[in-house]
């Protein structure tokens, strides 16, 4: 076996660990394992060694089942509900005849300097398009005649003490972080392919805690969103709502929720109002739905996305929470799938999206990258934006 990876899902409900391999080009899963998740709680880590112990159940597990193969590389999945999106702009004048590499590096590096927040890490610069003399809107400049150039990118962060922690715990364990992605991108590189990217679609990914987004146009990103909502605050407006403790309240959302009552389900149903319940479902998920389509309206694009809306995350189970989307999006709704690697059912579990994301991009824009995380890496990945830039489409 070669190209072992191990892929890491930090959820606050469970984590979710991946082993792929490629086997004379086919990429296999050598293992994969769900711990509940110890030691966090809304995307903070309370209890350190709680955490660590989570992470060090799941490698266990991992070198039992490998026989002697080695992990070569980890790369962490993350969403948090403080993430924060930033869209940069920044330009330079071009004082020679072509647009050259160096031009680009110096536009990136700007970017990178000028993005740092207190108490927040940058985890990931992606780079949206260039503009040449404020009207050539290209993918790759370099080469091309102009005087002026900007680069436009979408810079994700996330506190630092989660980042250390993050560190940290696979450090104890004996892993090495290669890289640590924020979901939304990369839960985009297996779902939506170039003709969801170019019609126009939005991608939702619905966790415990908090709800993330991007929407995309003609091949590029419109804009990213997290909103500091999930799953977990269904079960808390049905507990509150209905009277009953968190924990059967979860319960009854798992065995008898749905966005949108059906008659026949109600009828069926005597010791659960679902009539009710549904109302209390519908809110919620309501709610984030409005949320996201503002952010649609003020692109002027609400109800204007022919690829329609994908819908993924544990949050997104919810039956016919894909019907309240149509409803209020007024667009075609999909739940999410694996479109490139094809892993049997794997590839079909909505839960399971961003890990098979992780890899896709592990494999298109960390090549050959070794080492611990850091600013290092992070300039790195910047010095290489170009490349790493014309592989997004």
């Amino acid at each position: 076996m070669k190209d072992i990876k191990a892929i890491f899902d930090i959820g606050n409900d469970v984590i979710k660990g991946i082993v792929f391999a490629n086997d004379e080009g086919k990429e296999i899963i050598l293992a994969k394992q769900m711990e509940p998740t110890q030691g966090m709680r809304k995307g903070k880590i309370l209890d350190g060694e709680a955490f660590i112990g989570t992470i060090n159940r799941i490698t266990e597990s991992f070198v039992k089942k490998l026989w002697g193969d080695f992990i070569e590389e980890v790369f962490v999945w993350i969403s948090h509900p403080e993430m924060i999106v930033s869209r940069v702009v920044e330009q330079k004048r071009i004082m020679t005849e072509e647009i050259q590499a160096e031009d680009v590096e110096h536009l990136s590096r700007v970017i990178a300097e000028i993005s740092n927040k207190n108490n927040y890490e940058t985890i990931k610069i992606v780079p949206v398009h260039f503009i040449v003399d404020e009207t050539k809107r290209e993918k790759d400049p370099i080469g091309m005649k102009g005087k002026k150039l900007e680069l436009i990118a979408d810079v994700f962060l996330i506190p630092k003490n989660i980042y250390n922690g993050i560190l940290d715990a696979f450090e104890k364990v004996g892993l090495n972080v290669v890289d640590i992605v924020p979901n939304i991108i990369a839960a985009s590189e297996v779902v939506m392919d170039y003709d969801h990217k170019d019609l126009g679609t939005i991608l939702i990914d619905i966790g415990k805690n908090q709800t993330s987004y991007v929407m995309y146009e003609d091949g590029y990103p419109l804009g990213y969103g997290t909103l500091a909502m999930g799953s977990e605050d269904v079960t808390k407006d049905i507990s509150i709502g209905m009277q009953v403790d968190i924990k059967e309240a979860e319960e009854i959302k798992k065995t008898h929720g749905s966005a949108i009552v059906q008659k026949e389900r109600s009828q069926a149903e005597s010791t659960i109002d679902s009539l009710f319940l549904s109302d209390v479902i519908n809110a919620r998920y309501e709610e984030i739905f409005l949320k996201i389509n503002k952010h649609l309206k003020e692109l002027d694009r609400d109800g204007r996305l022919a690829g329609g809306v994908i819908l993924i995350g544990g949050g997104a189970r919810m039956p016919n929470l894909d019907l309240l989307a149509k409803d209020v999006f007024k667009l075609a709704t999909f739940y999410g799938k694996d479109n490139i690697l094809n892993l049997g059912d794997i590839s079909s579990n909505i839960q399971f999206i961003n890990a098979l994301g992780i890899y896709v991009w592990s494999n298109k824009y960390t090549e050959g990258r070794r080492g611990g995380m850091g600013m290092k890496l992070n300039f790195d990945f910047v010095n290489k934006i170009g490349g790493f830039f014309k592989d997004l489409f």
